[in-house]
C-alpha cells in the first residue's frame, strides 16, 4: 500500500544527536515504509539538517524549508538586525522579568532579508522542495533557553510579527512556485484574512497551500476550500485525533485536496501514524477499500507537491 507522510519532523530528534549518532540516525530514513516522506524544518540549525537528509535519500524525502512561528522571534525586520537584547526589547517589551538573563540566553537574531536569501538558495538547490513549516500561531508561549523539562515564559511572539514573516516567506513560494505546508493554531480569522489578502498576488492561486493539522471546524474548512481552490487540507492523529468533531471536519474535505500525515519526530512512528490517519479516514468517508483511499491521498499529494514543472519525483 503506497502511502505518504504529507508532514514531519524527525529533524527534532536529530538534533540532539552527535555526529556520529546523527550519522546512523540518517540511514534509518531508509527503513521507513512510505513512498515519500516531507521532512519540515523550523529554523536556520535544522534546514541544513534536513538538507543532508534528502542528500541521501532524494526518491524519498522531500525536503521542507522555512521558518516556524515558534522560532521567527529570532528574526528581526531590520537589516542589518539590532544587537540581541534591542530586538527582544522591541519585540516584548522593557518589562519582562529577567529580560537580560532570557535576552541573553536566546539566539542573536538574524534580518528577515537574510532568512529570506537563505530559504532561497535552498529551494533553488533542491528543486522539488516545498517551504514549510510556515504559519502564525496564537496559543505557544517561547520557553526558557536549557530548561528540562521545558519552562515557558508568558511571551509569545507578537500575531503581527508572526504575519510578516508568513506573508514574506509565502510570497517567496509563490515567485518560485512552490507549494507551502502552513501551521494555523487558534488563528482561523488571521489565517482566513491573509489568505484573502494572498489572493490579490501573483502566482497564490496556483501555488498549493496545505493547512496542516488543521483544527479548522468543518464548516470553516468548507469555506476555504470552496474559496481558494489551491488550499489542501491534513490531518494528523498527533493533532486531530485529541478534537471531538475529527470525522465531520474529515468530511468537509474536498477529497481530491485531502492529505495525511503524522507530525511526528521519530522514525519509527511516522508510517504506524499516517496509516492511523488513513483508517481513521477511511470510516469517516465510509470508503470500502484502505488501499484505494491511500492511492487517492498519495495522488493527492504528488498533485500538491509536484506542481511546479521543475519536480522530479516519481512513485
Amino acid at each position: 500500500m503506497r502511502l505518504v507522510d504529507s508532514h514531519c519532523h524527525p529533524t527534532e530528534e536529530g538534533r540532539c544527536y552527535d555526529e556520529r549518532e546523527r550519522e546512523a540516525w540518517i540511514q534509518r530514513a531508509q527503513d521507513v515504509p512510505l513512498a515519500h516522506i516531507a521532512v519540515m524544518s523550523t529554523d536556520t540549525e535544522d534546514q541544513a539538517l534536513v538538507a543532508r537528509i534528502a542528500d541521501r535519500y532524494p526518491d524519498k524525502v522531500v525536503p521542507c524549508f522555512g521558518f516556524h512561528p515558534w522560532t521567527v522571534h529570532t528574526i528581526s525586520l531590520h537589516d542589518p538586525p539590532p544587537s540581541a537584547y534591542e530586538h527582544y526589547t522591541e519585540l516584548f517589551g522593557d518589562a519582562v522579568p529577567e529580560k537580560e538573563t532570557l535576552y541573553a540566553a536566546w539566539p542573536t537574531p538574524i534580518s528577515l532579508a537574510a532568512a529570506l536569501r537563505q530559504l532561497e538558495a535552498y529551494l533553488s538547490k533542491y528543486p522539488h522542495a516545498l517551504v514549510g513549516e510556515v504559519g502564525v500561531d496564537r496559543s505557544f508561549r517561547l520557553p526558557w533557553p536549557h530548561t528540562h523539562p521545558r519552562q515557558l515564559t508568558k511571551l509569545q511572539t507578537p500575531l503581527a510579527h508572526q504575519m510578516v514573516i508568513l506573508e514574506a516567506q509565502v510570497a517567496v513560494a509563490c515567485r518560485l512556485r512552490r507549494s507551502v505546508s502552513m501551521h494555523s493554531v487558534r488563528s482561523v480569522g488571521p489565517t482566513l484574512e491573509f489568505l484573502e489578502r494572498a489572493r490579490t498576488w501573483p502566482s497564490f492561486a496556483t501555488t498549493p497551500l496545505v493547512l496542516h493539522s488543521c483544527t479548522m471546524s468543518a464548516q470553516s474548512i468548507q469555506q476555504v476550500q470552496r474559496t481558494h481552490p489551491n488550499v489542501y487540507i491534513s490531518f494528523s492523529t498527533a493533532v486531530n485525533g485529541r478534537q471531538r468533531h475529527w470525522k465531520e471536519q474529515i468530511q468537509a474535505c474536498d477529497v481530491s485536496r485531502l492529505l495525511c500525515e503524522s507530525d511526528r519526530s521519530e522514525w519509527s512512528v511516522l508510517a504506524d501514524e499516517t496509516r492511523a490517519v488513513v483508517e481513521t479516514m477511511q470510516s469517516a468517508l465510509q470508503m470500502p477499500s484502505l488501499e484505494a483511499l491511500a492511492d487517492q491521498l498519495t495522488n493527492n499529494f504528488l498533485a500538491f507537491a509536484c506542481m511546479n514543472s521543475s519536480s522530479d519525483l516519481t512513485t
